[in-house]
């Protein structure tokens, strides 16, 4: 009768499970550094570059990056809303013609949808939100 060998592995002997190579946010999206910024999906980070080319260009101003909403209600703090962008839209004489707050969105939630809602109330302002499969049809339009 034959008998296999058996080979037994010491602590040590694997070798070491691979790393991955970039992270991936909550719903799968791969986020990306781009100017020293952390975008948490590649469609935002793209944006973020078209954006930049606009404001290079002298067609927008003031490019802020998650712009904070505080949420209070009678006086209480509940929560924070925190956009992807918001920037001024400028006119052909270079003045302020409106002011946008931007939000790439992979997947609505119905979080961020009631706190959409609740900042669209509180602040008498309206979110655009951007489709991320729909991110190159963005290239030089702002909302």
């Amino acid at each position: 009768m034959r008998f296999k060998k058996l080979i037994v592995k010491k602590p040590g002997d694997e070798p070491p499970k691979p790393q991955p190579k970039s992270r991936r946010g909550k719903y799968n999206a791969k986020g990306e550094h781009i100017d020293g910024f952390w975008f948490a999906s590649a469609a935002e980070g793209k944006r973020y570059l078209q954006l930049k080319a606009m404001q290079e260009q002298g067609k927008i101003e003031g490019l802020e990056l998650q712009p904070k909403f505080p949420i209070t209600i009678n006086s209480k703090p509940i929560t924070t809303y925190r956009g992807d962008f918001r920037y001024a839209v400028l006119d052909e004489r270079h003045r302020i013609e409106r002011v946008v707050v931007e939000d790439v969105k992979g997947m609505v939630t119905d979080v961020y949808a009631l706190k959409k809602k609740m900042v669209e109330a509180s602040y008498a302002i309206s979110i655009n939100e951007i489709p991320a499969k729909e991110i190159d049809k963005w290239e030089q339009k702002v909302g």
